[in-house]
């Protein structure tokens, strides 16, 4: 596992991220949240993994620069001016680059 989040969003634009790097990733637990009350909504997170455990190292590197916790303030899409959280690279709307 290299990511957790209980965000769908969040996770979805990580797997992207990863996946333009040229990552093979896959989620689990995207039903699980049917699970809530019989299990902690903690073990209901999506999980994103690697397929081949040999780009932990790497891929780790790569979301740790991203400064996915970090204070970074949300921005707007210079294309369709939806807003985006600091960790969204790509518009979620429209799919730009953050610029």
């Amino acid at each position: 596992m290299i990511y957790t989040h209980e965000n769908r969003l969040i996770v979805s634009n990580i797997k992207n991220i990863l996946q333009r790097r040229g990552f093979d990733v896959f989620v689990k637990n995207e039903h699980a949240v049917s699970l809530i009350g019989e299990a902690s909504a903690f073990d209901s997170w999506l999980e994103l993994w690697l397929v081949d455990e040999n780009d932990f190292a790497l891929a780790s590197m790569i979301l740790k620069n991203m400064n996915l916790d970090s204070d970074a303030e949300d921005w707007h899409c210079s294309k369709c001016a939806e807003e985006n959280a600091a960790s969204f690279e790509l518009c979620w709307n429209c799919g730009t680059e953050q610029g």
